[in-house]
């Protein structure tokens, strides 16, 4: 599973520029499958310039157009990609530390931000005239042959924030920002019930939750009083088995859907859950 903020930073081709803890970067999308899962251990916006793509969670999805802009927290999704036209955005990650950062330094704006708004994984944003022409603005400093100054693209970015945070129509990120800031670290709750369907290995969640492995499994096993092994092959076969119930997937689809490396890998564990393969299982709803 491919790390989005890794690839971009290590692609040669992407024009990008880091500034602090930022990397503003150019994203074209070179995945040959239509449906696949990638993962960021940084939050980012990405502002679409050509093309589609649908972002799916545990939940929903969304579906992102040219010049619409989502904000994705750190973690992973499942992407579709469509083949009728090349799909290219702008993307901005941005880290926990700086969110945190730019709240302390300017609490008038955090103020009025409701702290328990729920939101998705991914969150699409409205854009007013304002931030419309930011993001043309923006896109003018970023493609200009000369690379603008350092300095300048933070102000610019602090502009996106002052600006986003500003709008009533975006209640959500606001309310988001407002839980990073708190000083604590990430909670793994939240993180592995937003994540636990995708294949991440367990240095990745770690990565997510900005600990060290070790410090990981010790936080983990204080949540959940079990390995994050054991905890996720539960969750993941109860997951299956509520799709296998309600849904007409195959048990292929159901297997990638979870997060399991493979069907046979799929079946096999489910079967030691429950008994019974996960075809026959679906059948046996089917004739209820």
């Amino acid at each position: 599973m491919g790390n989005g903020y890794d690839i971009a930073k290590n692609n040669p081709t992407f024009k990008k520029i880091e500034v602090s803890s930022l990397m503003f970067s150019e994203y074209r999308c070179m995945e040959e499958k239509s449906i696949f899962t990638a993962w960021s251990h940084l939050n980012y916006f990405i502002y679409v310039l050509e093309g589609k793509k649908k972002w799916r969670t545990l939940e929903h999805s969304y579906m992102a157009h040219a010049n619409e802009v989502l904000f994705v927290k750190k973690g992973a999704n499942i992407i579709h990609k469509f083949f009728d036209s090349d799909f290219c955005a702008m993307v901005i990650f941005i880290p926990d530390a700086y969110i945190k950062d730019f709240i302390s330094q300017k609490p008038e704006i955090g103020s009025s931000f409701k702290k328990n708004i729920p939101s998705d994984s991914v969150i699409p944003l409205k854009l007013d005239r304002i931030l419309t022409t930011y993001f043309a603005s923006l896109l003018a400093c970023f493609f200009n042959e000369e690379k603008p100054s350092k300095y300048l693209m933070e102000i610019k970015f602090q502009e996106l924030l002052v600006n986003m945070l500003s709008l009533s129509s975006n209640p959500k990120i606001g309310s988001y920002f407002k839980q990073i800031s708190q000083p604590v670290k990430p909670s793994i709750k939240n993180i592995m019930e937003a994540n636990f369907i995708y294949n991440l290995s367990l240095e990745e969640f770690a990565r997510l939750t900005h600990r060290s492995l070790s410090t990981f499994n010790r936080d983990f096993y204080s949540t959940y009083e079990t390995s994050p092994g054991k905890w996720l092959t539960k969750k993941r076969v109860s997951h299956a088995k509520k799709l296998l119930e309600n849904t007409q997937q195959k048990i292929y689809e159901v297997a990638f859907d979870c997060g399991f490396e493979s069907p046979a890998h799929f079946a096999r564990v489910f079967k030691n859950e429950n008994g019974i393969t996960p075809l026959k299982f679906q059948k046996a709803q089917l004739s209820v």
